[in-house]
């Protein structure tokens, strides 16, 4: 069975459900509704797809159409192909977010349909969008909580009402309800009248991005429209920093801590280095040797100053190392891997990119906080103070960094340095794990004796994690390609491809200027 949007079949099941569906819906929209309206005859009226009508359901609208045949072509899972298993999982994606987008649509009506009555509603600065009973009605039709239900109505009104391309998005199925309820989220940090430029920024590539993903083009989107906004809320948010411990049952406990982002990222790397620093003999993995380290450090079992357990030769003063920046964080401005012998403490590796204009103060550009994401102007600012700094020079248009190679199996320095500066993260589509921690994984196989041998050069390496590395290297069926402008497609056993794009360095576009019209009432 082929798994593709062909041409529709006539069956009685779908006679009797337009019977009634098809009626319902011709309300929705406010076509006018006869009985008799629908003639399953026109079926026999559509016509061929070219090709024999072998469309992907991965390519095709979100419909209720689409449904239909879904339904019958995934009737028998186990008579399905991998790839047609695949296009079955993609197709049921996109119908979800169809529905979803079609539900927040109903949502937002039935919300119209009960306007404010709170009798505080005229004392407050924004008066109820709906009924405070309205929840009430769609919680009990959904058997959510009053608060679940308050939480859908007030998306739905937003993502209909101020957000319109976020909601074709949804409902064409180029974004699950995953992503629609980052953008929603995220839009409520922003005035009315930034709005259309925030999803002019994340939707051309939100359909490609994780969720992850897209939340970090989120933030460095509000970050660019409100500078000033994004870096008052981080100096509130700030004095909330914590630590706190909770049960988690079986004689565990979570120890946790509220930081500033590159207090935690900072820490974090401290760990990591000390863990790899065990050496391969130990037996325990990196999460536990962490922990253990963690306990160590902080229980005094551990010298802070030299990483060493207490009594090999931890100086007399380890408790008050000497450095004067103690506690504070020293970002580098690449990627490239340093010895840890040379990162006392105070100075782990933390890497910050920052355009050249808003270091100079020239614009409020956000930083990239590598392994965290967009920080505001004035934290990557502070964090880059007494940072060592490396110039990266990049293609204004592209936003790559330009061209540098060698030839050798191992990458010197410098071409690691670039490569890991170019790609910041594993180039795997879905991955997020810092570049500077991963391997450099040679696109094509090294053989120095063969003429079709890959080389050791910027445009056949690309920093893979641990993991896909070892995805790409053995298990059978993957295929990596690395192209002239260093995007990375990923080809899987069932013959799909996914694309990776080298870190985009080009600046935010300038914010939008004020509007002259009056704001609506």
């Amino acid at each position: 069975m082929s798994l593709t949007g062909s041409q529709l079949v006539k069956s009685d099941s779908i006679e009797h459900m337009f019977d009634t569906v098809v009626a319902d819906e011709a309300l929705v929209v406010g076509a006018s509704v006869d009985e008799d309206w629908f003639d399953p005859a026109w079926l026999d009226e559509v016509p061929p797809l070219e090709d024999g009508g072998q469309v992907p359901a991965s390519r095709c609208v979100p419909s209720g159409w689409l449904a239909l045949e879904l339904d019958q072509g995934c009737a028998d899972p186990g008579g399905l192909s991998d790839a047609e298993l695949i296009e079955g999982i993609i197709g049921f994606d996109h119908l979800a977010s169809w529905a979803g987008a079609r539900q927040a649509v109903l949502l937002a009506q039935f919300a119209r349909r009960r306007p404010g009555d709170h009798p505080l509603a005229v004392g407050c600065d924004q008066p109820s969008a709906a009924s405070e009973f309205a929840p009430d009605e769609v919680g009990l039709a959904l058997r959510l909580s009053r608060t679940a239900a308050l939480n859908r109505l007030v998306m739905a009104q937003a993502v209909v009402e101020e957000l319109p391309a976020t909601l074709a998005a949804w409902q064409g199925g180029v974004i699950d309800s995953l992503k629609a309820r980052a953008i929603i989220e995220t839009s409520y940090l922003l005035p009315r009248e930034q709005l259309g430029a925030l999803e002019e920024r994340v939707l051309p590539r939100a359909g490609e991005q994780t969720v992850a993903r897209l939340r970090a083009g989120l933030a460095r989107a509000v970050l660019a429209l409100d500078p000033q906004g994004a870096q008052a809320r981080h100096e509130q948010r700030r004095k909330d920093r914590r630590v706190g411990v909770s049960p988690d049952g079986e004689g565990m406990a979570s120890l946790w801590a509220l930081l500033s982002a590159p207090d935690a990222t900072a820490a974090y790397q401290r760990l990591c280095e000390l863990a790899r620093g065990l050496g391969s003999e130990d037996p325990r993995g990196m999460d536990a040797r962490r922990a253990d380290l963690l306990i160590e450090l902080l229980t005094g079992r551990r010298c802070a100053a030299t990483g060493d357990p207490r009594g090999q030769d931890c100086p007399e003063d380890c408790d008050h190392p000497s450095r004067s920046d103690q506690g504070h964080v020293h970002p580098d401005q690449d990627d490239a891997r340093q010895n840890p012998a040379d990162q006392g403490p105070g100075k782990p590796l933390v890497s910050v990119i920052v355009p050249i204009t808003m270091l100079l103060g020239l614009d409020d550009q956000p930083g990239e906080l590598v392994g965290y994401g967009p920080i505001p102007a004035e934290l990557a600012r502070q964090i880059a103070a007494d940072g060592t700094w490396r110039r990266l020079l990049c293609d204004p248009v592209s936003g790559t960094l330009l061209d540098h190679g060698r030839a050798t199996y191992t990458p010197p320095a410098g071409l690691a340095e670039f490569v890991r500066a170019r790609d910041v993260y594993c180039r795997h589509p879905i991955c997020g794990q810092r570049a500077a921690s991963a391997d450099l994984d040679h696109t094509i196989a090294y053989h120095p004796d063969d003429p079709d041998g890959g080389t050791t050069s910027e445009h056949n390496l690309h920093a893979s994690c641990r993991h896909h590395h070892r995805l790409k290297t053995h298990i059978e069926g993957w295929r990596v390609e690395q192209h002239s402008d260093d995007r990375v497609t990923w080809t899987t056993p069932t013959g799909h491809t996914y694309t990776s794009h080298p870190h985009d360095y080009r600046p935010e576009p300038p914010r939008p200027p004020p509007s002259d019209d009056p704001p609506p009432f």
